[in-house]
């Protein structure tokens, strides 16, 4: 139970009360007591101010019987009253019986004609007493002492009235922070309880929205996301495993056919060597869709690292065009160029861009009739550079524009043609490693144009 969030947090707000309550107390307690003792310190004054008045008016022996009636009315256990001489020796005194063994000392004595304030513990009071000694001018002692068992009394009662308060808040409130814990805790229950779920593989049941808090609500708005997001990757997955075993399963089963029909048929030398220039055909495509599917991967998961280098990418679409440019002749297509006069320098990988620039030509020149026309832009716009590569063959259907960059996708003007569906995959992922994007602009009829940003080094 204890390595649970919810009690944890139940027992640190528990404590953190009680250490604010205690402080509280403290601090109250303090202020309390300071009170009473000013208020104590404020009635000894008093009394001995109307005391020396009553001495000036009525003598000692008003005097004497001032302190008599006073300590009765307070009370002579808890009150004294005492005048006495230059050398201590008693002129008056209230009843005393109560306060034996009363000695003048020296702490008890002012210096000059201040009075002093002196706290004694006395035989027989369980409880200090407060006196207050002032010199008279004609040199003799007043002291007024009180016990201080009402202010105890008071400061009593203050901390069983604490301690009573202290238990009922330690106790609600340990009690409410457990509820409002577990109500708090309880949207991330909801998001373990989803992660649950999916590690059964169920990925139908997004988390509901509520009014948790929050933080609770973007946590769990985050899950549905990434749950959504792992579907998805799922159903990317099945599709492409099953793009991949019908494609590799064709090079395998035409490897098979051929060998099969030669072995079974009376063949000479030319045929078994037909036999093996189709198997080392095939199997050469079979290697290039492997290598190009690990290198998307890789590229894809950031575990290729391209070395970036300065490149002019006016010169590498120069020789991109001039490699092509017997294909493209031998199909009477026309190559055109249209490139700014100033160089233009990006940073990239070479061998990456060239991959790129080579993919986006074989496609151009595949699906360009004879008689047609390729056409390689670059336009430089602020920080960033445009390629195009456009074409004049069947174009795209809009509703295939969004998925000829998914892996082993092949549109229907594709099917005919050899390929592996690989190449604009591969292109995108190149883009994105260099922080570009790529766009296809189409009608579906009248050819199609690829569009290609990338950051420029000005």
């Amino acid at each position: 139970m204890f390595r649970t969030v919810c009690l944890r947090l139940t027992l640190w707000y528990t404590l953190l009360f009680g250490l604010l309550s205690l402080g509280a107390f403290l601090l109250v307690y303090v202020h309390i007591a300071n009170g009473l003792g000013r208020h104590t310190d404020d009635q000894l004054r008093a009394t001995a101010r109307e005391f020396i008045q009553t001495r000036k008016e009525r003598g000692l022996a008003g005097l004497q019987n001032e302190f008599i009636l006073e300590a009765a009315a307070t009370g002579k256990e808890r009150i004294f009253f005492r005048l006495l001489d230059q050398k201590g020796r008693q002129l008056a005194a209230s009843d005393l019986s109560s306060w034996p063994n009363i000695a003048v000392t020296a702490s008890l004595v002012p210096t000059d004609t201040d009075d002093r304030f002196s706290r004694i513990q006395l035989p027989g009071h369980r409880l200090p007493v407060r006196v207050l000694t002032t010199r008279l001018e004609d040199g003799s002692l007043l002291q007024t002492g009180l016990s201080l068992q009402e202010n105890d009394q008071v400061l009593e009662l203050y901390r069983e009235t604490f301690s009573t308060a202290f238990l009922l808040i330690i106790s609600l409130g340990g009690i409410g922070v457990y509820f409002i814990a577990r109500r708090a805790m309880g949207g991330v229950k909801e998001v373990t309880e989803a992660a649950g779920r999916i590690a059964a593989g169920d990925l139908e049941q997004p988390i509901s929205r509520g009014n948790r808090g929050e933080e609770i609500e973007n946590l769990a708005a985050m899950f549905n996301i990434m749950q959504k997001r792992v579907a998805d990757l799922i159903d990317e997955l099945k599709a492409v495993v099953n793009n991949i075993a019908h494609d590799l399963r064709m090079p395998i089963t035409r490897i098979r056919g051929v060998a099969e029909i030669t072995l079974t048929r009376d063949s000479d030398l030319s045929q078994y060597r037909e036999m093996a220039v189709t198997v080392i055909e095939e199997s050469d495509q079979l290697v290039g869709q492997i290598n190009t599917i690990l290198e998307l991967a890789e590229i894809d998961a950031g575990l290729k690292v391209m070395t970036l280098e300065k490149v002019n990418l006016i010169r590498l679409i120069q020789m991109a065009a001039e490699l092509y440019q017997p294909v493209t002749e031998d199909k009477g297509i026309i190559l055109n160029l249209q490139l700014p006069g100033e160089s233009c320098f990006i940073n990239g990988n070479l061998s990456a861009l060239q991959r790129l620039l080579a993919n986006l030509l074989d496609n151009a020149v595949k699906f360009t009739p004879t008689d047609g026309m390729i056409s390689l832009k670059l336009v430089v716009e602020n920080e960033h550079v445009l390629l195009s590569v456009a074409d004049n063959g069947p174009g795209i259907p809009p509703e295939e524009q969004k998925r000829i960059f998914d892996r082993f996708y092949r549109g229907d003007a594709s099917r005919s043609s050899l390929g592996s569906g690989l190449g604009l995959a591969l292109v995108k992922s190149i883009v994105r490693a260099h922080d570009g994007t790529i766009t296809v602009k189409s009608d579906g009829n009248n050819g199609s144009t690829f569009l290609i940003k990338l950051p420029v080094i000005i």
